[in-house]
Parts: structure tokens; sequence; C-alpha cells
């Protein structure tokens, strides 16, 4: 790695060059080994290398050495509901409380993003902000949002979500750096035309509610998205289902006027429309931009499973810049499942560093039983692809929502605690009709997963 600093690392990280983010690391071990926010880099190296343990036996050494850092709590967290430890990251949590130099307010942020990482959402809806800053009150209060959701549904706290997290006050006081006078977020008057812009949202987020576009299209307004994704799939909302949803936009109050332009983003959207549209349930809204991008790549995978089902499958997103450990796999946890399943022909579309330990197993060089995707396939080509397999098995990540948004058979497996939008259900969320959940039944037993994801696969052959 050609880098004096640790800029580089993150971008690295991501794309799943570990080894040279150790080597890099190696080489500052003597010059910035006594600092904390070298071993955290050191806990997020191992993390994105699926090495959880030790991770997490850094993170833990950070907080017992360091009075004033706490940047590790997330690692702390991920690692240990990854690994099913969640008393482990609480009795930290409360140590770092107890340390005579941990400052309140350090120890307040501790708990919130804790106490809602480990699902201890009670504990999270029983906290007050008195005595807080403005932004430290705004964190607890959309977490408090994401922590009643989870425990009661999403109408129970898409109130708070709305107020803590997407309102204009909210932009202010959590991104001062947006324009928040040309900000749309649930006023009734809507503007001519309106850009749906990612904020502090993934693409998961967008796909999962770009249904509501359908609603606003069909009042009148002009949509478009500022990261250009309509370029890899088109909204395809059936005309009666459209016009129905932009009635009841209508009834709560909706209007759109003759000029006039605003942005928004993913969250506002959602937040602003669910308490007038609900879920939007659709088996499919979304359609590949060019379906004809995936035929070469479709018919080479048709041609190698020689008849069987073809499956895609990603399983891990700990390149991610989220807190994506705690709902991944590691190759290791998918062998009983790519092992027992010789009537499915594979088709690997995982990513960064997962992807190079894949393709250093003995299966990758199974031509009939697997087909692992080139990097240079796109996200267009990508869409494509899932909408002509028979079926598709991931993480709670980009992919999984395309699939759902397809209206493709699909099984989206999570930790025994998943984000508040997939609730309480188990196996089934409104969001997307033909998805099944596969949920741990036990905080980070990622084999029960595994074996619930054979059975499904078994329970469904033709």
């Amino acid at each position: 790695m050609n880098t004096d600093d640790y800029q580089q690392l993150a971008p690295r990280l991501y794309a799943g060059e570990i080894e040279a983010c150790f080597r890099f690391l190696d080489e500052r071990m003597a010059a910035d080994g006594h600092l904390a926010d070298y071993w955290h880099w050191r806990a997020v190296a191992h993390m994105r290398a699926g090495e959880f343990s030790r991770a997490l036996d850094i993170c833990c050494q950070i907080t017992r050495q360091s009075d004033v850092f706490g940047f590790q709590l997330h690692s702390l967290c991920d690692a240990c509901a990854y690994l099913g430890l969640k008393e482990l990251a609480l009795a930290m949590i409360d140590f770092v409380g107890l340390k005579p130099d941990t400052a309140p307010i350090a120890h307040f942020l501790w708990r919130v993003y804790g106490w809602h990482y480990l699902g201890e959402d009670q504990r999270v809806l029983d906290m007050n902000a008195d005595g807080v800053d403005p932004h430290s009150a705004y964190v607890l209060g959309h977490h408090q949002g994401r922590s009643a959701m989870r425990l009661n549904g999403i109408a129970s706290g898409v109130d708070l979500m709305h107020r803590y997290w997407s309102s204009h006050d909210a932009r202010r006081v959590l991104f001062p750096h947006v324009d928040v006078g040309h900000y749309w977020c649930g006023q009734r008057v809507l503007p001519a035309h309106m850009t749906l812009t990612s904020i502090a949202s993934g693409h998961g987020d967008q796909v999962n509610w770009v249904r509501y576009a359908g609603a606003l299209q069909g009042l009148g307004v002009q949509l478009a998205i500022a990261d250009g994704s309509d370029k890899n799939y088109r909204l395809s909302m059936s005309e009666s289902q459209q016009a129905e949803d932009a009635e009841r936009l209508r009834a709560a109050g909706f209007t759109v006027a003759p000029d006039g332009a605003l942005w928004t983003e993913p969250f506002a959207v959602f937040t602003s429309l669910f308490p007038a549209l609900g879920y939007a349930p659709s088996a499919r809204y979304l359609e590949p931009a060019d379906p004809s991008a995936a035929d070469a790549i479709v018919d080479d995978i048709r041609q190698r499973a020689r008849g069987k089902r073809c499956v895609g499958i990603f399983w891990s997103s700990c390149e991610s810049a989220n807190n994506f450990a705690n709902r991944s796999l590691t190759l290791p946890h998918l062998r009983p499942l790519l092992d027992g399943t010789s009537d499915i022909h594979w088709v690997i579309m995982q990513r960064g560093f997962e992807r190079k330990r894949w393709l250093d197993d003995p299966r990758a060089h199974d031509p009939e039983r697997f087909t692992t995707l080139p990097l240079d396939v796109t996200l267009a080509q990508s869409i494509g692809i899932i909408d002509r397999l028979d079926a598709f098995v991931g993480n709670d990540g980009a992919l999984s929502h395309l699939a759902g948004a397809l209206g493709k058979r699909c099984y989206l497996f999570l930790n025994q605690l998943a984000e508040w939008r997939y609730e309480r259900e188990p196996h089934h969320t409104p969001w997307y009709p033909t998805m099944r959940l596969v949920r741990a039944q036990r905080l980070g037993d990622w084999d029960d997963v595994v074996r619930q994801l054979g059975q499904c696969l078994a329970n469904d052959a033709p």
C-alpha cells in the first residue's frame, strides 16, 4: 500500500485488500502501537477479514486502557452480536460507565448505540436526554424510534424516527452541511420536481423505499434519482396500484404545486409516507433497466447448470462501512449448505475479501456446480441476472433488497437481532411478499441459519 497515513485504509478495507492493510499496520506498529486509534484500525481490519474473536480482543483492550477513545464501541458490539456474546458487550458498556475518567456524555452515547445494537430496546426507550447536547438528544431520539419499531412494529416508532432523523430540525442538527431550505420531508404540498438523494442511506434503503415513488409519480411529481440508480432498474408498479396509492395520498392531504423543485432522501420518503401508505406491499415493483445486458452471462450459467436450479448467493458485507458483521456469514459456515445441495448450481455474486477467500476454495474450480461472476459484472447486469435465476440467497444488503423488489423467490438470512425494519416476525416481512426470512434462533447461531437455509431450499425444490 502506497500511503503514509490512515486515510486510504478505509477504501482499501472496503475493497477487500485486507493483506495490504495488515502490511501497512505492521509497518506502523513501532511508531503508532501506543495509540488507541492504531489499535482501532487493527480491530476493524480483523473484522473485515472475518476474524471476529481477534477484533473483539482488541476492542476490549482499547476499552480497558483508554479513557477517551470510543469508536471501538461499534466494532465491539458488531463482533459480540456475530459471536453471540451479548452479555460480554453489555458488561463492557457498564465498565465504561464505572471508569472515573469517562465523560458522562461518552457513557450516554455508549448506552444509546450499544444497547440498540444489542437489542436492549426497552432500555433504550427508558432513557432520557436530560442535560445532554442537542446532537446527542437527536441521536437518542432516532434510536428510540428504531427500538420502538423493532419491539412493537414500525407504526409504533415511525413518528419518532421522522422527528429525530428525517425532519428539518433533525437535518439541521445531525447533518449541518446539507441544504435544509430545499429539503422535502413530508410537507403536504409537494413540489413539481423532486430529486431523491442519499445522505445517510445505503443502496438497500433506496431500493426498499423507492416503492413510494410510484405514488408520488401518480400524483404528478416528476422524480429524479441523483445517484443514477434508475439507469440500473426502472419502477414497474402497475398503473392500478400506482393510482390507488396516489389516491390514498390525496386522502391524507397531499397535493402537488404547479412548479418548484426540492430534494429528499430515502428515510424522509419512508417516514413521511408510511403513515399514509403503510408498507405499500407489491410482489414486484422493479424491473432491470436493460434485461438483455445479462443474456450472455445467464446463458452461460444455464449451460453450466445442465438443468439444475440456479441460485444466486451473496453472504458477507463485512467490508461495508456500516455494522454488517452481525448480519454476514463467512465461507466456513457455508460449507454444509454448498456441499449438501447437489441439485443446485450456485451463482457466486460475492465481492470483497470473502470473494478472494472463495476463489482459494476448491469448490470455486467446479464449473458444473458453481459459477463465480467476474468482478466487471455491473450492478445493472447483476439485477438482470438475479431476475432470471430461480432463487437468491443473501444477507441484509442491497442485492437481497433488489431480489425482493423484483419479486424473486429469495431467502434473507438474519441474526437473532436484526434491523428494525424486519420487526419480530421470524419468517416473513410485509416489505417483500416473495421473501423468506431465515432468522437465527439464538444470537450468533450461524450453524442454525445454514441448517434452515438448507431445509428451505430442499422444501422448495420442484
